[in-house]
């Protein structure tokens, strides 16, 4: 079934969302799915597998029965929409978090969260909460990149539900560009002058109030790379109410990277039930010097509800140190773990892949020196740069319009390595393409339930030992050329840090990867979340598996250089245990698995899937969230014949220049930058 549309159309998405849920109806009862799209009939003739090839839009089955309903679209610029696949409609607690209509903190609205409310752009690096005093209360946020268009950057998300997840309400942290509200014009980062925020976090007292941290920077000079801590007061009622925003710490204007600049944060606030200290606030953070690996973790306290903050550095002198994460005892301790990344001889000094921690017990003041809880092997994908100088240009003109990672608006050097791949100038050697993502560390600690006060809890995902293979490729988790797969791993200290557990898988599965963990204690459970790729079909060239190409790639030598999509087959899964870490129950949360490797950044051509997911518990009452990609729009990529119809590109509409090169995306709020938080409730 083919519709001929105007690509300038606004009503593109919603026809196509409606024609999708009548055809749910008719798929209610579908419980094996299949399709032959382009690249998996290449998947099948690389093999030497015999294809019968089939109408368009229809799957074959067995008896003839066709077990998948498909949508497809052609676009008034000669593009073809491809086979859409129509999902199921989510289970209770499988809800999207963000894509719904935006108001301002105070109930009024502007031309930014207007635009925000139809526009169908991005969201990644979720937060989560549930209020400690009312389980009924849950906050999100996110990178929130509908306010591109109308800033040039990307703006904090913020979400809150008053009915325990079932609904959710979209708005914005105060104070982005455009932003008249009184809230927002007394906000310091309208006066600083900076026109991005992200990475968000956000943490309850037991008073009610809600605090939401995260950093806020220009990708142009002058970065001004800066902390910053806001706070909402939300005893009850239907809704928060923003009360001010204050500024931990100030970078500098030099570029990203090159001078001071504060990067992934973390929030946590003493809700100890023994504490001397209830109510700190604690935010930790990694800040760069110049560039290279002099970085070190910081941690800033407040002891009068986030209006000041007094900061000091905890990683001593420990570098190559970044994703720090904060846990508070119920007696007060505060915990701050990071993971140390590894140095070679060559580098200067030597050190290896670990979870390291640093501990105070005066609410802050001082903390002990670093120690390792556990070394380990790290999963960080990588590959080689098709062109070092075009992969360094074309990353740094995305970031400098918001359509970028942050680490690439230093300058458009040469970038022989890449930490994700893509199209184009963003391609790689192996072919692949894949977002980043590294081996993280996170930390917790129970602070209501009777019990052992000392015991602390650790999280992380890393290589499984063992698992190493070659990739056949530059592509590698390791090194180049060599795979490997990763799972989450678990340990704990009841010695207040003395002794560590040895780490031990907590989902073991033969396949598939597992990252972006996150984990909680709350009221003697432990529940945690990550993303999970066992049911996804990936494979690597000459019979290789899993471990050697990225999540949702499938090697394709007759579809140079080398990859296509495989079907959906990530989920976020989650998993509990009642006894401390010892056994686990696993299920997935996700309703709909998703594709991660849509190319959405710079420029159409690269992925990326934010850094992490996250959870957050209250009494028995359990919320987590994801970056999805389950509302996104799949197409075609007519500036590339073989590359642009690999399964990994998004609708986009472009128009053909005489000279034969393409103009820019002129649909980009038609579906296929529609990356969405989820979240599940449990």
């Amino acid at each position: 079934m083919f519709i001929r549309m105007s690509t300038q159309s606004n009503s593109f998405r919603a026809l196509l969302l409606r024609m999708r849920k009548n055809l749910e109806t008719l798929n209610a009862h579908v419980n094996t799915v299949t399709t032959r799209t382009r690249h998996e009939l290449l998947t099948a003739e690389a093999a030497g597998r015999s294809v019968r090839r089939v109408p368009r839009g229809w799957s074959g089955s067995r008896g003839g029965v066709v077990k998948r309903f498909v949508v497809a679209g052609v676009l008034g610029a000669g593009l073809v929409i491809p086979l859409l696949s129509v999902p199921a409609d989510a289970a209770p607690g499988d809800v999207a978090v963000s894509d719904r209509t935006y108001v301002r903190y105070d109930g009024g609205t502007d031309p930014v969260l207007a635009a925000c409310s139809t526009n169908n752009r991005q969201q990644n690096e979720p937060t989560a909460t549930v209020a400690a005093h009312n389980p009924a209360l849950m906050t999100s946020g996110a990178n929130d990149y509908c306010t591109v268009p109308n800033i040039g950057g990307n703006w904090a998300g913020f979400y809150y539900s008053a009915d325990g997840g079932t609904s959710w309400t979209n708005s914005l942290l105060p104070g982005y560009p455009g932003d008249a509200s009184p809230g927002g014009t007394a906000s310091p980062l309208q006066r600083i002058g900076v026109n991005n925020a992200g990475d968000p976090v956000q943490a309850w007292d037991n008073d009610g109030n809600l605090y939401y941290a995260g950093i806020a920077f220009n990708r142009a000079r002058p970065a001004l790379g800066s902390i910053w801590v806001a706070r909402y007061g939300w005893p009850a009622g239907a809704s928060p109410a923003y009360q001010f925003t204050t500024l931990v710490e100030r970078g500098t204007p030099s570029p990203i990277f090159l001078g001071l600049f504060h990067d992934k944060i973390q929030l946590e606030v003493d809700r100890g039930a023994d504490s001397a200290h209830a109510g700190n606030v604690y935010v930790c953070w990694a800040r760069f010097t110049a560039s290279g690996p002099n970085n070190g973790v910081f941690l800033a306290r407040s002891s009068d509800g986030g209006r000041s903050f007094r900061s000091q550095k905890v990683s001593d002198s420990v570098h190559g140190s970044q994703f720090c994460d904060i846990a508070v005892t119920r007696d007060g301790d505060v915990y701050v773990a990071w993971r140390q990344f590894e140095f070679n001889p060559d580098q200067g000094q030597m050190q290896g892949n670990a979870a390291v921690w640093v501990k105070s017990t005066n609410g802050g003041k001082s903390f002990t020196k670093p120690s390792v809880a556990t070394g380990f092997v790290g999963w960080d994908p990588g590959d080689q740069t098709v062109s070092p100088a075009a992969y360094g240009q074309a990353k740094y003109d995305a970031c400098l319009v918001g359509d970028g990672t942050l680490g690439t608006c230093a300058s458009p050097e040469p970038r022989a390595f890449a930490r994700d791949c893509g199209d184009g100038p963003l391609a790689c050697q192996s072919g692949y393409v894949f977002h980043r993502a590294n081996s993280q560390v996170r930390i917790t600690a129970d602070p209501t339930a009777a019990g052992n006060p000392d015991q602390v809890f650790l999280a992380y995902d890393g290589s499984v030992p063992g698992t190493e293979t070659s990739t056949g490729t530059t592509y590698g988790t390791i090194a180049e050329g060599i795979g490997s797969q990763s799972s989450v791993y678990a340990l704990n200290t009841t010695t207040g840090g003395a002794t560590w557990s040895t780490p031990t898988r907590i989902d073991s599965q033969e396949r598939g990867h597992q990252y972006f963990p996150d984990i909680v204690a709350e009221a003697g459970q432990l529940h945690a979340v990550w993303q999970d790729s066992r049911n996804d079909a990936a494979a690597g060239p000459g019979g290789r598996d899993f471990r050697s190409v990225p999540v949702g790639n499938i090697a394709v030598a007759a579809n140079p250089p080398g990859a296509v999509a495989a079907a959906p087959g990530l989920g976020a899964f989650y998993a509990t245990s009642l006894n401390g870490g010892a056994s686990w129950t696993v299920s997935e949360v996700s309703t709909v698995r998703t594709m991660p490797q849509y190319e959405q950044f710079g420029d159409r051509d690269v992925p990326f899937f934010g850094d992490y997911n996250y959870i957050a518990a209250s009494g028995s009452t359990v919320f987590m969230a994801w970056t999805d990609h389950r509302d996104v729009v799949p197409g075609n990529d007519p500036r590339y014949p073989v590359d642009g119809t690999d399964g990994f590109d998004v609708l986009q509409c472009r128009v053909a220049n005489p000279d034969g090169t393409f103009g820019p995306d002129t649909c980009p709020s038609a579906g296929g930058l529609d990356q969405n938080i989820y979240g599940a409730v449990r």
